[in-house]
């Protein structure tokens, strides 16, 4: 396959990759209100050690991204659905969150700011992205952080209720209705985050649905690595 053939099949599956969000975040509050248990986690960080400032990485209708603004701290949310900030845009409005700036952004591209962030937060988003384009964001993401910033996320992990579902790519890699969701080792993160960060928190941890199925992932705390 030639190169045009090669950037033609990328903006396809972009594409695709946009249609099942915007889809998705066309529906009132898919994923439920109210704050995520990771946003509970992160809401003790930021109170422990005075942070004020946040960057969400794929808000998605924002429950987090609202509360975390809700209690008075200042936001920048970004995602790649323009519907789902949108949705997030009215209830900003509706609330009087001036103190949350929201943002349609790809994550496989480095965010335009000089900005610097106390906290860098992001709930089971990384699962969509393979362990290269996790080492170019997780790149960008070190270039927003000072040595007293965290980053907390979340990210699938092998065992997951969409392990073993949808079509296989590799043994730890599945894709359904185009997006691949990607379900890494303990191992394979912590040799990639190595080269940016230093770990605080690595941590399994689930929940058992309400149809008996059972969603596992890693907590992951961070700082960045000193030079």
């Amino acid at each position: 396959m030639n190169k045009s053939n090669d950037n033609s099949s990328d903006i396809q599956r972009e594409l695709q990759k946009l249609g099942y969000w915007d889809n998705i975040y066309s529906k009132n509050d898919y994923f439920g209100t109210g704050p995520t248990k990771l946003a509970n986690t992160a809401y003790e960080i930021l109170k422990k050690f005075s942070l004020k400032n946040i960057l969400e990485l794929g808000c998605g209708q924002g429950r987090d991204s609202i509360f975390f603004a809700k209690n008075n701290f200042n936001v920048t949310a970004l995602d790649i659905s323009e519907n789902a900030i949108r949705y997030v845009e009215n209830i900003k409005h509706q609330q009087n969150l001036d103190n949350l700036k929201l943002l349609t952004h790809n994550l496989d591209s480095p965010l335009n700011t000089d900005q610097k962030f106390d906290l860098i937060y992001s709930n089971l988003v990384l699962q969509f992205f393979d362990l290269i384009k996790l080492g170019k964001i997780f790149s960008n993401i070190s270039s927003l952080m000072t040595e007293n910033s965290f980053f907390l996320f979340s990210t699938k992990k092998p065992g997951d209720k969409y392990h073993n579902f949808g079509t296989k790519i590799s043994s730890h890699a599945f894709e359904y209705k185009g997006i691949t969701r990607f379900f890494f080792e303990k191992s394979e993160l912590e040799k990639l985050l190595s080269e940016y960060f230093v770990v605080e928190i690595f941590e399994a941890e689930q929940h058992v649905n309400l149809d008996k199925s059972v969603s596992v992932w890693w907590k992951i705390l961070l700082k960045l690595q000193s030079l």
